[in-house]
């Protein structure tokens, strides 16, 4: 199962969950620092397409998985930086973990790893003629966790 903005990931991947590229739709990244750093979408998604949030919310609805209720980019964001802090320009780490209360098995599947090149792993840079020409780009390492 891949969730891309890209149909070309369907050569390996037996699911693809179209998402909106992060140009189409608003957002936050926390950058390594703990800062927040906010964007707006430059054009409407095509078609269907969601934010992956979106996306990520529906599965963990239908998983049973609680606590991922959010209607907006918004309130994903005040629950990464804490509803008593809504302008805090810094996201504490404890709030970025991955604990959860659900029971979700862990254990690794059966298959092969991904083998894929660094250039090859983000679909944006995977189309750049200039970073496909580099030694990097022409190894090849597993990606660990990954399957088939």
């Amino acid at each position: 199962v891949t969730m891309s903005p890209f149909k070309a990931n369907l050569a390996f991947s037996d699911v693809l969950l179209p998402i909106a590229p992060f140009t189409e739709t608003p957002g936050t990244f926390v950058n390594a620092e703990g800062r927040v750093q906010g964007f707006h979408a430059v054009v409407k998604p095509l078609g269907e397409t969601r934010p992956a949030w979106k996306v990520l919310r529906v599965l963990a609805n239908l998983l049973g998985l609680p606590g991922i209720a959010y209607e907006s980019a918004s309130e994903v964001l005040l629950a990464a930086r804490g509803a008593q802090d809504a302008q805090a320009t810094q996201v504490q780490g404890d709030a970025l973990g991955n604990a959860t209360s659900a029971a979700v098995d862990l254990t690794p599947g059966a298959g092969t790893p991904v083998t894929a090149s660094i250039y090859q792993l983000d679909g944006i840079v995977r189309r750049a003629p200039s970073l496909q020409a580099t030694a990097d780009a022409r190894r090849a390492a597993p990606v660990e966790g990954a399957a088939a």
